[in-house]
């Protein structure tokens, strides 16, 4: 009896940690660029970077073919063994892209073949339309946080520098002031933000650091949110290119033959109304 109590306790524990957690407990993203882009997320001090996807790195080190009793032959196994491993990485990449193309006639409900692929106008229309919805969904509801922002601004001439800086300023002002007064309040931006011109070099460069966090649950209800809104405005975007080739198939084209006989026609007709009249 005492065994089944310690367990129920265990088990009633862990229940309330985890409601704790799911209610109270924080999910970060954060972007770092200073030599390359790096997004790493964060789930109550877990972090994992999502970009750029480090691959674990071979130790293996490359065989010194000067040592080597017959050269030539290593050098054979090692072309056949990079042309079998890019031969097998284009059978991965197709086997992926028909899975993912079997997945998206699933959700669509219209076959590939028979349902053109969206054109860039139909996808930059799908891109929006979730900018606007994740806009709508995370207004207020998110942190934004400025650990580091340094624009070094830099050009070939000193005045084009001066012309350059000002205008980084202005529209770094403009952006500023319209995320604090319509989106989500920003920390650290006194304090982390700035801008400087460069009269020396003639590269510019950007030194930033900004974390993005939000309450665990609510960022579970927005990316359920973000999955099913994309689900939707991929099926549009999908039934606008089956609309377009539609269109394009009932569109009459451009027949020199027929127009040549209508013309021939239209001219017959004209010479027999003439003589019918004389």
């Amino acid at each position: 009896m005492t065994v089944l109590i310690t367990i129920f306790i265990i088990l009633g524990a862990i229940l309330v940690s985890a409601v704790l957690i799911f209610f109270f407990g924080n999910a970060k993203i954060r972007v770092v660029t200073k030599d390359q882009i790096r997004v790493i997320a964060s789930i109550c001090g877990i972090s994992f970077t999502i970009y750029p996807d480090k691959k674990a790195a071979s130790n293996k080190k490359p065989r010194n073919l000067a040592r080597c009793r017959n050269p030539e032959a290593v050098l054979r196994r090692e072309l056949k063994r990079q042309e079998r491993a890019k031969a097998k990485a284009e059978r991965k990449k197709e086997r992926a892209a028909r899975k993912a193309a079997k997945r998206s006639e699933k959700k669509i409900g219209i076959p590939q073949k028979y349902c053109p692929v969206p054109n860039i106008k139909e996808n930059l229309e799908m891109v929006l339309a979730l900018l606007k919805k994740f806009y709508y969904k995370t207004r207020g509801k998110i942190r934004i946080r400025i650990n580091k922002l340094h624009i070094r601004v830099s050009a070939d001439e000193a005045a084009h520098t001066a012309i350059l800086y000002g205008v980084v300023t202005q529209l770094l002002h403009t952006i500023i002031t319209y995320v604090e007064n319509n989106y989500a309040l920003l920390e650290g931006r006194d304090k982390n933000l700035s801008v400087t011109p460069d009269y020396v070099s003639t590269e510019c460069s950007a030194d930033v650091d900004i974390v993005l966090s939000a309450k665990i649950w609510r960022a579970l209800v927005i990316f359920i949110d973000m999955v099913d809104a994309y689900d939707a405005e991929k099926k549009i975007a999908y039934r606008k290119a089956a609309l377009r080739q539609r269109e394009q198939r009932n569109k009459p084209r451009f027949n020199l033959k027929n127009i040549l006989t209508r013309i021939r026609k239209d001219h017959s007709l004209w010479k027999t109304n003439l003589l019918s009249r004389k």
